[in-house]
């Protein structure tokens, strides 16, 4: 009988298999901490009317068919896993077009005056005030 060598495990790669860790260095994560909201919001929404913009749509509509397709052939028993990703992926991407486009449009503005049929004191009917 041959004698089996020990093998041993492979050692981690040096590099992350991602460049994500090492973009957020330490000027990244204080220049995100001192943006107000207000700058941010205002930057976001000057992104509409720019090619990146157009970019960010062409982005979306490429990735959400594959999101799609995998949330479609997923078996929910085998991997469960796979779907809570795609749902993820699909509702972050949406999410930041939402958000860009709302910021775009102006809220409607509440009435202050009563509706034609309304009570003055805007309460519909059958509201009991206690």
């Amino acid at each position: 009988m041959a004698k089996k060598e020990k093998t041993t495990a492979p050692k981690a790669p040096d590099q992350p298999s991602s460049n994500i860790r090492s973009y957020f260095t330490k000027e990244i994560n204080d220049q995100i901490v001192d943006m107000s909201v207000k700058e941010m919001e205002s930057l976001m929404k000057e992104i509409i009317g720019s090619r990146f913009w157009i970019a960010l749509l062409k982005y979306t509509s490429m990735r959400t068919p594959l999101l799609d397709s995998v949330l479609r052939q997923t078996s929910p028993v085998e991997d469960p896993h796979k779907i809570s990703w795609s749902q993820g992926c699909m509702a972050g991407l949406c999410d930041i077009e939402t958000y860009i486009i709302d910021l775009n449009f102006p809220t409607p503005q509440v009435s202050s005056e009563p509706l034609e049929g309304e009570p003055a004191s805007g309460n519909p009917e059958g509201v009991i005030i206690g």
